[in-house]
């Protein structure tokens, strides 16, 4: 696990004061080492978190001649398989590192040789002999890496705040990624709140000609628009299932350090620890968080399972006061999110890397097998009344009062609806649940939940792996008629099914509890000073976005209880604080 950076650039002349700049940026993914390359125009950074063959797996990586160069963000799970095929072609390896198998799987099979891993990565290749930097990301967007093209220049990053200490970068903002935002609670990829800062996309790598600076972007994976399998047996399907999840836990319990887990209690991150011990005799230390208000509380169920597990659990609880890590935990997301559960993420990544550089998590199992009660709305297969029932601001004309003219008048208000559908659409032989989760695994994941794991763990220097996100799992499950996946009354039915083989049934059955914060509770008690300082501060004014008289009407409207305004307050103070960090530069 690393942090990535580099540029192709003839405007930098102080390329030292670049790379150090930029690893002070990114150290906290990998504090270990860092490395660096350098060739007329194009530089390579890397910061380094040893996992893989903690003595010889430096970056960057070079073949023999030197004209293929390496650095990686992420693991490559069956690098071991890798290695063996590449043997067979005459290879041989001097580590026992996943990086040189990215190298040698290139010098073999040059862009091909992206299909061939199964991980979570952000890569970076120069081939001086070709005059290209290729940038690649794994399939579901696990790992991150933003790109920052001017007219002279690209600069790549695992985090977008590497680029604030470019004389040359260009702050300024995307508008309609801002409206996006307060549509989805995030905002949608490949755009981010920069205008010139993007994603590269997910399962894809983007060549770059190093003298021209010509981009030219490659899908190398993609779920196929092919219809459900029919009269398929739901032992077929279960047997399947834990065939292709037993081996995900295999690949993942490489390594050369030590392996923890996050357990909330919840299903998918009790039957990653329950089949891990099952089946490998793996005890992974198990750490959870828990809260004072009840309703909000799943600790007393991750101490059931740990206990079931035979494995060990340590609880940390959290009180309001965790709210001053809202400033912190947004500087570590790079954008504005809406979702709060990113400082109890970010509190339990910091507890669990006192001991563990690694720890297993039950991320991805909600998008591949239907696991949020949102889905149900889907069942009418209307795609305006789902989309309508999952937006953050639903109806498009509070807009009108939310927003000043000049902010509306540079926004699309139906891109939003513009974006869903049209991603949806790619799977147009698949039924309606399958289009939404289709949807939720290109959007979703890696445009917010994948991104809190990341940027969380790797704040504090922690690898996060979930076996739940091998794209094998995403690749069958979107083979299974939604209804396998979603009943009229039950989420996740088949993965339940499943779970019954490694967990009781009162644990596998429970009701889903939310990961997130009771702060809506909390602006109407010791944080309305909180808030109401926020919403009613000159620099929120001076951003000339919001209308602030609407915006304390709804204030008042939500302390007095009226009506529930949390996910809009949080989004829209979330942005500020964003504001004020990304752009007033405010520590």
């Amino acid at each position: 696990m690393c942090g990535i950076a580099g540029f192709i650039s003839k405007e930098i002349k102080n390329v030292d004061n670049y790379i150090s700049n930029t690893v002070e940026s990114i150290n906290h993914r990998g504090p270990d080492e860092f490395g660096s390359y350098v060739h007329n125009n194009l530089c390579l950074v890397n910061t380094r978190l040893s996992i893989i063959d903690i003595k010889n797996g430096g970056q960057p990586f070079f073949n023999n001649p030197k004209n293929i160069i390496v650095v990686q963000n992420g693991e490559i799970y069956n690098f071991i398989e890798v290695r063996d095929g590449l043997k067979k072609e005459g290879c041989v390896f001097q580590t026992n590192s996943d990086t040189e198998v990215i190298l040698k799987a290139y010098e073999i099979h040059g862009t091909e040789c992206f299909k061939l891993f199964n991980g979570m990565f952000a890569i970076a290749i120069y081939d001086k002999l070709n005059g290209v930097l290729i940038l690649g990301r794994d399939r579901l967007g696990v790992k991150p890496l933003y790109l920052y093209k001017n007219e002279n220049e690209i600069f790549f990053s695992s985090e977008i705040k590497a680029f604030l200490s470019l004389d040359s970068f260009n702050k300024k903002l995307n508008k309609q990624a801002i409206h996006n935002y307060l549509k989805f609670n995030y905002i949608p990829i490949p755009n981010t709140i920069f205008k010139n800062v993007t994603h590269i996309l997910p399962g894809s790598y983007t060549k770059i000609d190093v003298k021209t600076l010509k981009l030219k972007n490659t899908k190398y994976w993609d779920i196929s628009n092919v219809k459900e399998i029919e009269n398929i047996s739901q032992n077929e399907v279960l047997e399947r299932i834990d065939e292709i999840f037993i081996d995900a836990i295999r690949i993942r319990l490489r390594s050369d350090v030590g392996i923890g887990a996050f357990l909330s209690g919840g299903l998918d991150s009790s039957l990653v620890c329950a089949v891990t011990k099952k089946k490998f005799n793996v005890s992974l230390d198990s750490y959870s968080i828990g809260f004072n208000e009840k309703r909000f509380d799943e600790s007393k169920w991750a101490k059931k399972v740990a206990k079931y597990c035979d494995i060990k659990n340590k609880t940390h609880f959290l009180e309001s006061d965790i709210i001053n890590l809202w400033s912190k935990t947004t500087w570590h997301n790079d954008q504005p999110h809406g979702d709060i559960s990113f400082i109890p993420t970010y509190i339990l990544s910091e507890f669990a890397s006192k001991d563990y550089k690694l720890v297993f998590t039950g991320d991805g199992g909600d998008e591949a097998f239907a696991g949020y009660t949102k889905y149900f709305s889907s069942l009418n297969s209307n795609p305006k009344e789902y989309f309508d029932n999952i937006s953050l601001i639903k109806d498009d004309n509070d807009f009108n009062s939310l927003y000043k003219d000049s902010f509306k008048n540079n926004v699309n208000f139906s891109e939003p609806f513009n974006i869903f559908k049209e991603t949806i659409d790619k799977v147009s032989e698949k039924d309606f649940t399958n289009k939404i989760l289709y949807f939720d695994m290109v959007q979703l994941l890696p445009g917010n939940n994948l991104v809190k794991p990341d940027k969380m763990a790797m704040a504090n220097s922690l690898e996060t792996r979930s076996p739940l996100l091998d794209y094998r799992l995403f690749e069958y499950t979107q083979k299974l008629k939604g209804g396998l996946k979603l009943s009229e009354k039950e989420t996740k039915y088949i993965l339940k099914k499943y779970a019954l083989k490694y967990l009781p049934k009162n644990i596998v059955y429970r009701e889903k509890q939310m990961f997130t914060v009771p702060v809506g509770e909390w602006f109407k008690t010791h944080l309305k000073e909180y808030v109401s300082n926020i919403i009613n501060s000159e620099s929120l004014a001076s951003r000339n976005i919001f209308n602030i008289e609407y915006l304390k009407k709804l204030l008042k409207n939500h302390i007095n209880g009226s009506k529930d305004y949390t996910r809009e307050l949080r989004a829209i103070v979330n942005l500020e604080i964003w504001f004020r960090k990304f752009i007033d530069l405010k520590n």
